[in-house]
């Protein structure tokens, strides 16, 4: 194993996970661990299904290595080791920091393009520029009655579900299931579970529509424990958990 440092090497990611939604899940499931400083995703050839995950000291990697190893990550088992080297970012911290010697690529002899060349400016057989045609706007929101009756029966459903969904919420009376709302876009039932599976009696998450989430514990006590601890958790560094009671 690696000496311990700042830096977790998490590894067997599934790489089909769209980079924006793995990074926010990945800090969702590591930033109850200890303050992160960055977390680095590549989907480059040969580095997909990996990531970085910078702390902001030792005892909070150590923590998060301990009990992250093998949690199940998007139906994968999470690999977890410090790395192997220190990140840039920590050594310029701590005054480490020495640049690496890289080489750089030679430039072909007969590359003749300039830099100023890549403004290209294009331009039609007879030396007029090309000019791009945009549809009337009127046009675009201009529809037929049978189009505009899909998007009235569209909006209805997404009014019954909210509306059935914010009926299920109740104003502070206590109860086994927590209600949160404004949740980020993208945040799934993945990322609230790694919240709140550390907690006794948690059952499941429930996510209606974007950005209302239900979760179910056992019994209104459990309930609480959570509540108390998680509102106004940390999602990112502009986004915060809002929890309330939800009706049993």
């Amino acid at each position: 194993m690696n000496a311990p440092n700042q830096t977790l090497y998490v590894a067997n990611i599934d790489w089909k996970i769209k980079k924006p939604v793995l990074k926010r899940s990945l800090h969702t499931l590591f930033n109850r661990h200890g303050k992160i400083l960055d977390i680095i995703a590549v989907r480059k050839d040969g580095l997909r299904g990996q990531a970085f995950i910078l702390f902001e000291d030792v005892q909070a990697a150590t923590s998060a290595l301990k009990a992250e190893q093998g949690f199940t990550f998007f139906g994968k088992d999470l690999q977890l080791q410090y790395a192997k080297e220190k990140s840039d970012r920590i050594a310029k911290q701590d005054g480490t920091f020495t640049p690496k010697d890289r080489k750089k690529r030679p430039v072909p002899a007969d590359d003749t393009i300039q830099q100023d060349e890549k403004k290209i400016k294009v331009q039609s057989n007879d030396g007029d520029s090309l000019a791009v045609h945009l549809q009337d706007p009127e046009s675009l929101v201009t529809g037929t009655g049978k189009d505009a009756a899909a998007a009235i029966a569209a909006a209805d459903v997404a009014i019954a579900v909210e509306t059935k969904a914010e009926d299920e919420v109740a104003i502070a009376v206590p109860s086994s299931i927590l209600f949160a709302d404004s949740l980020p876009q993208g945040c799934n039932e993945m990322m609230l579970a790694c919240l709140f599976r550390s907690y006794a009696g948690y059952k499941e998450v429930r996510i209606p529509r974007e950005g209302l989430a239900f979760i179910e514990f056992d019994d209104e006590p459990h309930a609480t424990v959570a509540l108390q601890a998680l509102n106004g958790f940390k999602l990112s560094a502009e986004e915060t958990l809002k929890l309330k009671y939800g009706n049993s």
